[in-house]
């Protein structure tokens, strides 16, 4: 009996055994713990295979379709979130964080996803993605200047055929309004060898019609935070005089 025994005992542990192996091998299941945060590390300290520290952030606005939504930083409250990859974030940029392991890790961008090739500029040392993210930090920086958006490699619309501009060029996909005297304008992005330039082109201005502003903004390829490879540009300088703030581009 006692024999019988023991060996039942060690099937009831080979079985419960058999259980916690099948149960640690399941992935996370929908609903885990999960949560938007805004990035707060400093573009240099942003790697992959890092830890970089996020603030939570909470989902506002009316639950109803085609409701205006928004998200509400300020917790005070810094969690370090190991970064998958396989791009980097900007400073400022919203990431999903989900809890795995014991830890929170995100992911920025997933490989093996198919996507314009980079192009290739002429007057540019370095390949630009075709479709890029433009980051303002803090959220209208200078006053409303600088606001973020997407900026995508395009035909130079007709309205800018007199501001001697190539055949396609970056430019915002959408207009914003100045914060002076509500004029629309459009964001310009371009290149002159290893510098990466930034200034507004308006259709209709008080200034005149069309209009391309001065420099507004301006990277320097191989500088703090600006990298060709992997592409992302997160340490520039505003035009002198101009309130501090920072513009970040990144691959969409």
């Amino acid at each position: 009996m006692a024999n019988s025994s023991i060996a039942d005992d060690y099937k009831r542990l080979r079985l419960a055994a058999g259980r916690r192996a099948a149960n640690e091998a399941r992935p996370p299941v929908a609903g885990a713990p999960a949560f938007v945060g805004q990035v707060r590390s400093a573009a240099a300290l942003i790697a992959v295979g890092r830890f970089l520290l996020v603030e939570p952030s909470y989902a506002l606005g009316a639950e109803a379709e085609g409701g205006d939504g928004s998200l509400n930083v300020g917790t005070g409250s810094l969690v370090p979130v190991y970064l998958l990859g396989p791009s980097v974030p900007a400073t400022g940029e919203f990431l999903i964080c989900r809890f795995v392991d014991h830890r929170w890790v995100a992911e920025r961008g997933r490989a093996g996803l198919a996507g314009p090739p980079p192009i290739a500029i002429p007057s540019c040392s370095c390949p630009v993605p075709a479709k890029l993210k433009m980051a303002s930090v803090p959220p209208g920086g200078n006053h409303g200047m600088f606001q973020s958006g997407t900026i995508t490699y395009q035909d130079t619309p007709s309205w800018a055929a007199d501001l001697g501009l190539p055949p396609k060029i970056f430019l915002s996909d959408q207009p914003f309004p100045d914060p002076l005297d509500g004029a629309a304008f459009y964001y310009y992005f371009y290149c002159r060898n290893d510098q990466f330039l930034l200034t507004r082109l308006y259709p209709v201005s008080p200034y005149g019609s069309p209009y391309r502003d001065a420099l507004l903004y301006s990277w320097l390829l191989g500088g703090s935070g600006n990298s060709c490879d992997p592409f992302h540009l997160d340490g520039g300088k505003p035009y002198p005089g101009s309130d501090p703030c920072s513009v970040q581009i990144n691959p969409a």
